[in-house]
């Protein structure tokens, strides 16, 4: 009986962990944005998000080179992308009234684009290429796709500094040593983040939850949680470029390791996306919720976007929905509804 508080506990203290080693490393990358010439869109949506991102890559990797464990990864990854995209609710229900009187830079919308495609591609890769066995060895090609659309999405992403009132820089941390304790801080995440994939690992055992609901709801959501950290520190600061930067950067960033674990996956139990049930209504909630923030981003956009009553109550709708679609994903994960897929994950 020790082994279910034991776990669980094991399990929020490194989280939290995580979580205070991911906004440090943030604060480095705040710091280098004001200290170089380096552009705050590259920073915010490439950089920035590549950081928070760092306990997905390191727990993907863990659970696929040494747990052997792929069917955790693809539940981390989908996982963490449903949690960031319901992240937007924060945005709509808590800021609206800043947002309302703040700018959105329409290359968001690019943004949202190519997360919509690696989801199109991700379910390709489940549904088509490894149901039908259309693979390289474990491996799957479209892992290859997905690399090559991430590099044109890098090469998409605005590389000039916007005009901007500039802030003041307090830190009298010199560029190298910002960096020294960036990487310092970096090896400690990457430690923290291989033990909460075994912990992960410990928890799904004793409370006897699904594997791929387990990487989605203890991994994907421990690894989102500087993500949602971050959002809500740029939100109170009005940067909602750089708040819609991190979500969804962080989403495409997190489609990379997924061919990254897929390359490494030769010695796993099964293959990286092999689908269960968890894994379909990730990939179809997933796509609902990308449906909400477009709209939601379009409406943002509109030279007519005010801080009325009208648009706030429109915007609420939104954030409850974003919800809404998180907590049926959760519930639904836990029924088995015997899909007709089903004895394709066993």
């Amino acid at each position: 009986m020790w082994a279910y508080p034991v776990s669980l506990l094991s399990y929020v203290v490194v989280a939290a962990i995580v979580v205070f080693l991911s906004i440090k490393l943030s604060d480095f990358v705040d710091l280098l944005d004001k200290k170089t010439n380096l552009s705050g869109a590259l920073l915010g949506s490439i950089l920035l998000a590549a950081v928070t991102s760092l306990p997905e890559l390191f727990t993907s990797i863990t659970a696929t080179v040494l747990i052997h464990d792929n069917s955790l990864v693809l539940g981390n990854i989908l996982g963490s992308d449903i949690f960031n995209i319901t992240l937007f609710a924060i945005v709509y229900i808590f800021f609206f009234k800043k947002l309302a009187t703040s700018k959105v830079g329409k290359f968001h919308l690019i943004t949202l684009m190519f997360v919509g495609i690696f989801y199109a591609v991700t379910t390709i890769a489940s549904f088509v290429f490894d149901f039908r066995g259309i693979l390289w060895g474990w491996f799957n090609p479209m892992s290859i796709a997905i690399v090559i659309i991430y590099a044109i999405c890098v090469w998409k992403t605005p590389k000039i500094e916007e005009p901007d009132d500039e802030e003041e820089d307090a830190s009298k941390l010199t560029v190298k040593q910002i960096a020294l304790l960036f990487t310092l801080f970096a090896i400690l995440l990457i430690g923290a983040s291989i033990g909460i994939t075994y912990l992960t690992s410990w928890v799904v055992d004793v409370y006897g939850f699904g594997s791929t609901f387990g990487g989605a709801l203890f991994l994907g959501v421990a690894t989102s949680l500087p993500e949602m950290t971050s959002t809500i520190n740029l939100c109170k600061k009005k940067n909602f470029n750089a708040a819609y930067g991190n979500i969804l950067g962080s989403c495409t960033f997190n489609f990379i390791i997924l061919a990254l674990a897929d390359a490494l996956s030769f010695n796993t139990k099964t293959t990286l996306y092999k689908a269960d049930q968890s894994s379909f209504f990730l990939l179809i909630l997933g796509g609902f919720s990308l449906l909400i923030a477009l709209i939601s981003i379009l409406m943002t956009l509109s030279k007519s976007f005010r801080a009325t009553i009208a648009y706030r109550i429109i915007f609420i709708t939104f954030g409850i929905l974003l919800i809404g679609t998180y907590v049926t994903f959760l519930v639904l994960s836990n029924i088995d509804l015997g899909l007709w897929f089903a004895p394709y994950s066993v």
